[in-house]
């Protein structure tokens, strides 16, 4: 459904999704494998010219097909993907994928996608700030009814409505940062995390290598059945995106005929009913509201997926590869539409006047 050509723009940003379309993801992975070769080849590991022929090779010199069948088979991508690599690469070939395993591939590319994807909501919620401070400094004394339990309660100003939001969101983006700091750690440890197949410290110097190489942290001794970071971060899209649910119905409340105290900017067309010719009605806190609650709901799922056993569990691991990328998916489309709601959001000053205690 989140790709259907009908729906998808609906759901997720374009961006977001080209992070973390199927090329991109394969992208990531040859990446980490080629910046792996890199450092490997800086310390003396493996031959300079093995790290060239590998960093030579693209994404698009993989056979896509070939790669689904070794998926299938083994259950697993990257045994494909180095199999395709040690070929591409001839007498260099026992070099590729040197003293790593699969999760080392697969979480150190995550990492890099998580990297990119919270670069592109921070980019977003930026300009949903603007967009509120623009209201706050267009409505500095217009007041309106205050409610509390669905009733009137005492006046309050416009601004203070909207401040209180925008602090809210300032505060989900700071968790995004913190939760950044804490997730995006690059795996280099081999079959069971502890580096192994190195010896005398080298280990530790390709891991701090790789993860300047890719903009990533490091944490000790290493992440293969400790999710804890990519709970942190995928947490902190959820309360993100519970944020932007909240904000979303309330403005949405606010359109209703009864009420009608904002609006979005009419545009023909926009918001049509296919039976009531004279309905307006409100796309994106509708939108918002929705996409938000089932990227808070997704992102639920993730606690569930902490519960490894002993050194590598593939059951929970595995249901990352859907969990963490739909809620990026689906946090992009909340912000998304949340930047459009304020964008376009008009306030009907008078009917927030007509409210107020003693109106005529």
């Amino acid at each position: 459904m989140l790709d259907f050509g009908l729906y998808r723009d609906c759901f997720s940003s374009s961006d977001m999704r080209s992070i973390w379309s199927e090329h991109a993801t394969m992208s990531a992975w040859l990446t980490v494998e080629q910046v792996l070769a890199g450092q490997q080849a800086k310390l003396g590991l493996i031959p300079v010219a093995a790290a060239d022929a590998i960093n030579a090779v693209s994404v698009c010199d993989l056979d896509q097909g070939e790669l689904q069948h070794e998926m299938m088979r083994v259950g697993r991508p990257i045994v494909g993907l180095v199999k395709q690599l040690r070929a591409q690469v001839g007498d260099h070939g026992a070099h590729v994928h040197y003293r790593s395993t699969t999760q080392d591939i697969m979480d150190t590319a995550v990492a890099l996608q998580m990297k990119l994807g919270l670069e592109h909501i921070q980019d977003m919620m930026g300009r949903i700030d603007t967009a509120l401070a623009r209201l706050i400094e267009a409505h500095p004394d217009t007041r309106m009814m205050g409610r509390t339990n669905g009733q009137h309660a005492v006046p309050i100003r416009l601004a203070t409505k909207l401040t209180l939001w925008q602090a809210e969101l300032h505060r989900r983006s700071d968790a995004l940062t913190e939760a950044a700091r804490r997730g995006l750690n690059v795996q280099v440890g081999g079959p069971v995390g502890d580096l192994r197949g190195y010896e005398d410290g080298v280990g530790l110097q390709v891991k701090q290598g790789v993860a300047d190489a890719l903009g990533l942290f490091t944490t000790e001794p290493h992440w293969q059945n400790a999710r804890d970071g990519v709970a942190d971060v995928v947490a902190a899209l959820g309360l993100l995106c519970a944020t932007l649910c909240k904000i979303a119905h309330n403005v949405n409340l606010l359109s209703s005929s009864d009420i009608g105290e904002v609006y979005e900017v009419h545009e023909q067309g926009k918001g049509a009913s296919s039976s009531m010719a004279h309905k307006r009605n409100q796309r994106a806190s509708e939108f918002g509201e929705a996409v938000a609650r089932l990227g808070r709901q997704r992102a639920e799922q993730i606690g569930e997926l902490t519960q490894h056993e002993h050194e590598r569990s593939g059951g929970v691991w595995i249901a990352e590869w859907v969990v963490v990328p739909e809620v990026f998916l689906l946090t992009s489309g909340a912000v998304s539409w949340t930047e459009t709601m304020f964008n376009t959001l008009t306030v009907n000053s008078d009917a927030m006047q007509d409210k107020l205690p003693g109106a005529a």
